[in-house]
């Protein structure tokens, strides 16, 4: 599976950790190759979309000019990635560089949104809290349960919501359905975006990627 590992050019962790990353698909049929991050330096480069109304990203652009903006850049690379998937007409992987892939991907069959480290990213510190956790069965499941839900009071609210977008897959039909949604709603935060009212969402056990180096947390920490 074509395999686009997100990092920030110039900053020497990153890299780094994006280096770990694609070696870590080596011999696994995720043919990775790097991706180059936007920044909020970086951020006007690229197509621009207003906020949904009510939702998380609007808090932030009230709150926190800073956290809005590289929130809003780290939407973006999904947006990249959704519009490659189209254009290559075939499932590809979104993987942020701080992940590790940990087995084989052998062409598992998935409609729209397949999450790829789904158990690990429960693990996560930021779900420490997180008290009923859901039980995760072997092979592709949907993703029918979680403790992680759309509060705001807009389209997406009441909606599961993808545990992080550390590594996750999409089909060309997920791809559209997003950027459909996008067009007509406007942006929310990347793992509030990502949710079953959207899309399709599956996960799959074992997982694919998990995290084995310090997570560089790319939203806040460039």
């Amino acid at each position: 599976m074509k395999t686009f590992v997100i990092y920030v050019k110039g900053h020497e962790k990153s890299e780094q950790y994006m280096n770990k990353c694609i070696e870590s698909c080596n011999n696994s049929n995720f043919d990775a190759e790097p991706f180059e991050g936007v920044t909020p330096a970086t951020l006007n480069e690229y197509t621009q979309y207003p906020e949904i109304k009510n939702g998380r990203a609007e808090c932030f652009k009230s709150e926190n000019k800073k956290i809005y903006e590289t929130k809003k850049s780290c939407f973006t690379n999904h947006v990249r990635i959704w519009k490659k998937c189209i254009e290559l007409n075939q499932p590809v992987a979104f993987v942020e560089q701080d992940s590790s892939c940990i087995r084989q991907w052998n062409n598992q069959i998935f409609n729209e949104v397949l999450i790829l480290n789904v158990t690990s990213a429960f693990k996560q510190p930021v779900f420490d809290h997180v008290m009923n956790k859901p039980n995760l069965d072997l092979g592709v499941h949907n993703y029918n349960y979680s403790p992680l839900y759309y509060r705001f009071n807009n389209i997406f609210q009441n909606s599961l919501l993808i545990p992080g977008t550390g590594a996750y897959a999409i089909t060309p039909i997920g791809a559209k359905k997003l950027l459909n949604i996008l067009e007509k709603y406007g942006w929310d935060q990347s793992d509030f975006f990502i949710n079953t009212k959207n899309v399709n969402l599956q996960y799959v056990t074992p997982e694919y990627f998990t995290f084995k180096l310090k997570n560089l947390n790319m939203s806040y920490g460039f």
